[in-house]
């Protein structure tokens, strides 16, 4: 599913709200994961990443682009380096690094990684409804679980997912206390497209942004990613036959210490 293989990473360093307890799934909610989950597709997004020195100065900017649809050696691009196109040899040099990291296969089911059963109503209007899921304990180990609030609304007429948040009830401490997440920010939107049949999957673009802040052995970094875009997943057999279509990497245009732009209707 490729919401949650997007938010893979927030996973490993967070954990989950502890909830009341429901006997199942609500239907409605069940229905709407069980679309998304049989699209199989992936994203790929803009990531935007500033470190910063011990008196707050911004140290090192970067703009890269993530397209799970290439292969592993150019899933990653670097567009900007300190607000400038990066040389040939700095391209290089973290491209190379970047991409011989190995993919991440994140073909588990959602399941797995949200506590779907402990949902709990949280927001009701004539069209939508949101629930508020905690993420299984299991699926981020050493973290604590009380302090990520998650929030799933599904469209009451294509009963798909229309909107997904995540935030952080207060900073909380990871690895063992060597970082701390001091903020969290995700919301992302799917056009869900009233005149579908309700049987239909959602196939959307996601629109929206995410941010987090991370301090690991009192260095800081922030973290956006933006301009998502819904793809095929990159596999060998797919070379042949063309089926991988990429995403039109962003142009980078003159980066600047203001925060990552907020998308609105288009990606």
């Amino acid at each position: 599913m490729i919401l949650f293989r997007f938010l893979r990473p927030v996973f490993v360093l967070l954990g989950a709200a502890v909830l009341p307890l429901q006997a199942a799934i609500p239907a409605l909610l069940d229905e709407a994961v069980q679309k998304w989950t049989a699209e199989k597709a992936d994203w790929a997004f803009t990531q935007r990443v500033r470190t910063y020195s011990d008196d707050g100065l911004v140290t090192e900017k970067r703009l890269e682009r993530y397209d799970p649809s290439l292969p592993d050696d150019r899933r990653w691009h670097l567009l900007t380096f300190n607000g400038k196109n990066p040389t040939e040899e700095q391209r290089d040099r973290w491209e190379t690094r970047r991409n011989r990291r190995p993919r991440k296969r994140t073909n588990k089911p959602p399941g797995e990684y949200f506590d779907f059963e402990h949902a709990v109503l949280s927001a009701e209007t004539a069209q939508t409804i949101r629930y508020d899921v905690p993420v299984r304990p299991e699926a981020a180990r050493l973290i604590q679980v009380e302090k990520l609030i998650i929030g799933v609304t599904v469209n009451k007429e294509t009963r798909t997912i229309e909107h997904v948040s995540a935030a952080l009830r207060e900073p909380m401490k990871v690895a063992l206390g060597l970082a701390k997440i001091t903020d969290l920010d995700l919301d992302v939107r799917f056009d869900s497209n009233a005149e579908k049949s309700p049987s239909s999957p959602a196939s959307g673009q996601p629109t929206g942004s995410a941010q987090a802040t991370v301090s690991k052995l009192g260095n800081r970094a922030d973290y956006a990613w933006s301009d998502f875009k819904r793809v095929t997943t990159y596999a060998p057999a797919n070379e042949k036959t063309g089926a991988n279509t990429p995403s039109p990497a962003p142009t980078a245009k003159g980066e600047t210490d203001s925060p990552p732009p907020r998308l609105s209707s288009n990606s």
